[in-house]
């Protein structure tokens, strides 16, 4: 029996090594990976949720950057709002009141005003006036110098004549002076101290008018256009340039009221005066011949923030035409009593001369002030009385 030889199976090929190149670094501490599909589909789900994360967180930033700015405007408007400017005010020169600076450049006017009962009563304006002077003028009879500055009330009367008396208080405020003619010696002064005049029966018909409810002469008025019309022609209006009188804030009493009445006696009952005091305005309301004072353009009663008493060495004389005349020594000085917040103050008048401002001093000599507002001057002869 033949024996073939056997052959030898064939060897296993070896798989073929790749070849890495030599300069190649490998890091034996970490197994070689090989990325699989399910790890690659991983790894593009990472990128887009990175994606999304960043807007949203951008999307956050931005809003809370507008809500910040927006809430910074609004803290601004509510806490930081724009405060208009205060309206400057300036104390008024006539009453020292607080006003415009334009309204207290506005003229300022003196005006005769008449007093003869009944006929020129109730008067027109004297309840706007920031002064007023009441004197005796002839016969017992008073008469009014009303000071008042633009714009005018709507009529001012009766308009009566001047005295000297009247025409130096005017010089005081270096004013124009309205009035209708005059005395004699009155109207000698006119001339002589060249005080701005408006002598209204030279302008009566055109910036004087005669009303028809009351007879002649105590008919005359002019109104808050006309008499501005009249300064303006004469040059006259100009800005008050007087020295302002000084002031005080009121100070009305508490509890009883010191002096709540103040009786003046010029000479008649027809031409007494009385002041009763009013709390609620700290003021006084005048009373004349016993019913209260009315203006006519408003119907009301007339209200004084400070009443001045002066007493005056007053004579009677004749004038060179034969009529009567009234002299008052009002360039010198003598007793006061100023009333102002229900209280009385005693002290001294002085005024050194036609020109010069009427100075008010207490018992120490000290200026007396007055309170804002509009104030009375009652010139009474110095035999007269005043019960307070």
């Amino acid at each position: 029996m033949d024996i073939k030889p056997t052959t030898p199976a064939p060897k296993p090929k070896a798989t073929p090594v790749k070849e890495r190149k030599p300069d190649a670094v490998i890091d034996e501490t970490k197994p070689e990976t090989i990325p699989t599909k399910k790890r690659r589909w991983y790894k593009r789900i990472g990128w887009w949720w990175i994606v999304i994360v960043l807007l949203i967180i951008t999307a956050a930033g931005g809003g809370a950057w507008w809500y910040l700015s927006k809430s910074k405007i609004v803290a601004v408007t509510v806490h930081k709002p724009v405060v208009p400017p205060k309206p400057v005010t300036v104390a008024d020169p006539l009453t020292g009141l607080p006003v415009s600076p334009d309204q207290a450049a506005q003229p300022v006017v003196a005006v005769m005003i008449e007093n003869l009962d009944p006929d020129a009563r109730p008067q027109s304006g004297l309840g706007a006036a920031g002064v007023v002077y009441e004197a005796l003028s002839e016969g017992g009879i008073t008469r009014f110098m009303a000071i008042m500055q633009e714009p005018l009330p709507p009529s001012i009367g009766p308009v009566r004549s001047l005295r000297p008396a009247y025409l130096d208080w005017a010089l005081e405020y270096g004013i124009p002076l309205a009035h209708a003619g005059g005395s004699q010696p009155a109207l000698a002064n006119v001339i002589t101290t060249h005080v701005q005049d408006i002598n209204a029966l030279l302008y009566d018909g055109s910036y004087f008018y005669r009303t028809t409810d009351r007879y002649a002469p105590h008919n005359l008025y002019t109104n808050a256009s006309l008499l501005p019309q009249l300064m303006s022609k004469l040059g006259y209006s100009k800005a008050p340039s007087f020295t302002p009188r000084p002031r005080k804030a009121d100070q009305p009493p508490k509890g009883v009221v010191p002096h709540p009445t103040i009786d003046i006696n010029f000479s008649y009952s027809q031409y007494a005066v009385e002041y009763r005091y009013d709390a609620a305005t700290n003021s006084y309301a005048r009373w004349m011949a016993g019913v209260p004072h009315i203006d006519r353009n408003t119907n009301k009663q007339i209200m004084v923030k400070n009443v001045v008493v002066q007493y005056i060495p007053t004579s009677y004389s004749t004038q060179p035409d034969g009529k009567p005349e009234t002299d008052i020594a009002d360039v010198g000085s003598g007793k006061a009593i100023v009333f102002t917040d229900g209280n009385a103050t005693v002290g001294t008048w002085s005024k050194t001369s036609q020109y010069a401002q009427t100075q008010l001093t207490d018992a120490n000599g000290q200026t007396i002030k007055l309170n804002a507002g509009n104030t009375w001057f009652e010139v009474i002869p110095t035999v007269n009385t005043v019960t307070y």
